[in-house]
């Protein structure tokens, strides 16, 4: 019986260590050679860790950190701000909950393609709606949104932010519908506001699914590339450089294979690491 449960799970295992297992081998193996597919000089010969020792040392890497690290902060605190305001009102609504939970999915459910070039349309200088509706307000000259570094990276930004708001606020009404009804009652019998009774009780007993929510966009925004790519292309200059548009840039226009590996094995390690305290996180949350 054994036998026979491991032979049915083998072509799902077969397959999940052609897709995963591989690649990541051959990365880290490669990270530790020097290898271009364009520069004889870099034949593959084992170099060990220069190749990290380059990426700790290499200025145009830490921009890119720190543009993604100002994009992950910003774009994910201000999710998490509105996704609490949408989640509230939501839990508050009684005859058009379905409703309105049903168009907040619809951001969601567009793939990010669709979203970089809905984005990248409306804020085309010359006939896009969102630049003809924020130059009638006088936020922005003839030159466009994207022509700015502040306005590409807060274009970045806000493109984050329409897409996944809702995913917060879902998280947060379905914490808010779980909560306890004995300690909402108790509180209103105390007389409690209703501002009261969200702040001091349900947002509380919620935080937990809060932490998961924030963690889970966090991983995801690490990641950005496909809508970096289509909307900016990490421009103008390297102010939407984003660590993912670094490591195309490295691996696929320079053709440094093996820095470009370096780059990625880095954060794949940030990435598991993140993934690591979200699971003892929610261990944690289990046991008590």
């Amino acid at each position: 019986m054994r036998w026979a449960r491991i032979g049915m799970q083998a072509p799902s295992l077969v397959i999940l260590m052609l897709v995963l297992a591989f690649p990541l081998v051959y990365s880290l193996l490669l990270s530790f050679q020097s290898y271009s597919p364009v520069d004889p000089a870099a034949d593959g010969r084992w170099i060990g860790l220069d190749n990290y020792a380059r990426m700790f040392t290499d200025t145009q890497f830490g921009q890119a950190i720190l543009v993604t690290l100002g994009y992950v902060v910003l774009a994910v605190a201000l999710e998490t701000l509105l996704g609490l305001v949408l989640g509230i009102w939501l839990s508050r609504l009684v005859r058009t909950r379905r409703l309105m939970t049903s168009l907040l999915l619809l951001p969601m459910i567009a793939t990010p393609l669709v979203v970089g070039l809905m984005f990248s349309f409306g804020l085309n200088p010359q006939f896009g709606y969102m630049t003809s509706a924020l130059q009638s307000l006088g936020l922005i000259g003839e030159a466009g949104v994207l022509d700015s570094p502040v306005g590409a990276f807060a274009a970045l930004v806000v493109m984050d932010v329409w897409e996944w708001t809702p995913f917060i606020a879902l998280m947060v009404l379905a914490g808010l519908s779980a909560a306890p009804e004995a300690q909402i009652q108790a509180a209103q019998l105390d007389g409690c506001s209703t501002f009261q009774i969200y702040w001091h009780v349900m947002l509380p007993m919620i935080r937990p699914v809060i932490g998961v929510a924030i963690l889970f966009r966090a991983t995801e925004a690490i990641r950005m590339f496909d809508q970096v790519y289509i909307l900016t292309g990490g421009g103008p200059g390297s102010a939407t450089t984003v660590n993912d548009i670094f490591q195309y840039r490295v691996s696929f226009t320079a053709f440094d294979m093996s820095y470009g590996a370096t780059l990625g094995i880095a954060t794949f390690a940030v990435v598991m690491t993140l993934t690591w305290v979200l699971f003892r996180y929610l261990n944690r949350r289990g046991a008590a």
